[in-house]
């Protein structure tokens, strides 16, 4: 089975809960994380090493930007929970390994649940070729400049923006971005589903081309997860802390 997870954001233990709770096998399941695996929550570094474990694939989050940005030196620290990571004796093989992450992929249905495409925030309104643009966004190096590019803060960022892909910093709930400003998914007109993460205060839905997946965890929700194949969510709430 494919499982594609919502914002885990270093809430390792509900991300154990689960891989129990979906009975996860990797040597026959995928996981598939939309970005955001580290930060913010109470056990980053537990996170990223059960994620490599279970051999998780995914797609780059704006907290795996922030991470690799502030490790490098190419952007300050901020106030985080990275320091775990940063020092463990592990480090350099798991932020290379976020940092390997493209940041739109195209996941074909092998089952009864449709194709999809994953990202961490949402596609741009001029993106209509998804498959060029995903091919142009993974092409060369994975540096810190093409960390920082607008395709990729655009990408790993967005919630509201205009018709030409002018983004709002607004980050509450959609029915309340300012104008001129309207939520991504309105302006994407494909057919083929967008599955994304980024917008706790969203939470899970679904229309008929776009589905969010961070359901908030970090912040006392639930950890959510598409099965792609039997097309069927499965959440665990979060614990408290």
């Amino acid at each position: 089975m494919r499982w594609i997870v919502g914002d885990i954001q270093g809430c390792a233990r509900e991300l154990e809960r689960l891989l129990h709770e979906i009975r996860f096998d990797p040597g026959r399941d995928e996981l598939w994380a939309a970005g955001d695996v580290i930060n913010r929550g109470p056990d980053t570094l537990a996170a990223a090493r059960l994620w490599r474990d279970v051999g998780g694939r995914g797609v780059l989050g704006n907290h795996e930007v922030y991470a690799l940005c502030a490790r490098s030196g190419a952007w300050p620290r901020k106030r985080d929970t990275l320091e775990p990571l940063f020092t463990a004796p592990d480090a350099d093989t798991l932020l290379a390994s976020l940092r390997a992450l493209p940041v739109l992929t195209q996941l074909r249905s092998r089952g009864r649940g449709p194709d999809a495409w994953l990202v961490h925030a949402g596609v741009h309104p001029h993106w209509t070729n998804l498959a060029s643009v995903a091919a142009a966004l993974d092409r060369g190096e994975h540096d810190d400049t093409w960390l920082q590019s607008e395709p990729v803060s655009f990408a790993t960022r967005v919630r509201c923006c205009s018709a030409d892909g002018v983004r709002s910093k607004f980050d509450r709930g959609p029915a309340d971005c300012p104008p001129p400003f309207r939520p991504w998914d309105e302006f994407y007109a494909g057919t083929t589903l967008v599955v994304h993460g980024h917008w706790a205060w969203r939470g899970h839905y679904r229309t008929a081309n776009v589905m969010g997946l961070d359901s908030g965890c970090v912040y006392g929700g639930a950890l959510t997860a598409w099965c792609q194949d039997e097309d069927r969510i499965v959440q665990v709430p979060a614990l408290a802390r």
